[in-house]
């Protein structure tokens, strides 16, 4: 009886740290979603060059090295942030057309209003891949700007 009970008591403590890890990771989720969010816009294409988003009386370049998005090699971004004092940039990629987890992006300030940062795009077994990359600013205001784009397969 007493290797039952071990046997009990061992699996509900991993069953309490199983929902502590659940509910602490939905909590992370629920505080990360504290941006206001402007509308996505399909007007510029990131493979051509910078896009331009104004917003709050200021404006917001993004540009991706190179700019054929290759998927599975390292990608460089930038965004040039202008008449906005922000402390931080984060910038999510998400499939659009397929799931691709979450690809998430700490931008570093290199010059005044210029932040770079580099990640690397999943392969995905359709031909043509649109993405979404939602630049989070964290300024007075934290925004987040969303720059739709798409990858092609070769």
């Amino acid at each position: 009886m007493g290797e039952t009970f071990r046997g009990v008591s061992t699996l509900l403590v991993f069953l309490a740290i199983a929902v502590l890890a659940f509910f602490g990771a939905r909590h992370w989720q629920a505080a990360q979603s504290d941006y206001t969010r402007v509308e996505a816009r399909d007007d510029c294409d990131l493979r051509a060059g910078a896009c331009r988003r104004r917003i709050d009386g200021g404006a917001i370049s993004l540009s991706v090295t190179p700019a054929s998005i290759p998927l599975m090699k390292p990608l460089r971004i930038i965004a040039d942030v202008e008449g906005l004092a922000v402390q931080g940039v984060l910038v999510e990629i998400r499939g659009l057309n397929m799931d691709m987890g979450l690809n998430r992006t700490s931008l570093e300030q290199t010059a005044e209003g210029r932040w770079e940062g580099e990640t690397i795009l999943p392969v995905c077994s359709q031909r043509r891949m649109e993405w979404e990359a939602a630049v989070r600013l964290d300024a007075d205001r934290r925004v987040e700007v969303p720059f739709v784009f798409h990858t092609v397969q070769p």
